[in-house]
């Protein structure tokens, strides 16, 4: 049984090694190759080529001087895919119309918002400090205040 074993590993090895011969002679027998040539188009990232097989051994290479240069992508246009809040960033993509490959930005979190001015976030309900917006009016009526409070402080 030893020996059986022993006898079909030396067998599977030799067929091994031969068949690797067998390979490498049917490429060095190929004196003329005879190639086609197939032109390969640009895509978004990589440059075209003339892609040269030969018929008889398989051997095969690249011609990247006959070839045209990468295109870049072609992005449409940004859409939101993640809307942004006062506790979360959003994001942002937009896709390419030749390859379907994609690009991503953030979109920055947004400022608490208290329109009811409660001291609270409309959204999220965190507390906010409560900003009081003055018109022209107003800053003129602080002003003319302040004026009349440093002439009494100056003539009281």
């Amino acid at each position: 049984m030893k020996n059986i074993k022993k006898m079909l590993s030396i067998i599977v090895a030799a067929l091994m090694l031969l068949s690797t011969f067998a390979f490498v002679a049917s490429a060095e027998e190929c004196v003329e190759h005879k190639y086609s040539i197939t032109s390969i188009p640009p895509t978004c990232m990589e440059d075209g080529y003339l892609l040269y097989l030969c018929s008889v051994c398989g051997h095969n290479y690249k011609d990247y001087v006959g070839g045209s240069s990468a295109l870049g992508h072609s992005f449409g246009e940004w859409e939101v895919v993640d809307e942004a809040s006062c506790t979360a960033e959003g994001l942002m993509k937009q896709v390419c119309s030749r390859c379907k490959g994609s690009a991503t930005k953030t979109i920055p979190v947004l400022e608490h918002i208290d329109f009811d001015s409660s001291g609270e976030c409309d959204d999220c309900g965190t507390p906010v400090e409560v900003k009081t917006v003055l018109s022209p009016f107003d800053w003129l009526v602080a002003l003319f205040n302040a004026i009349i409070q440093w002439f009494r402080d100056i003539f009281a």
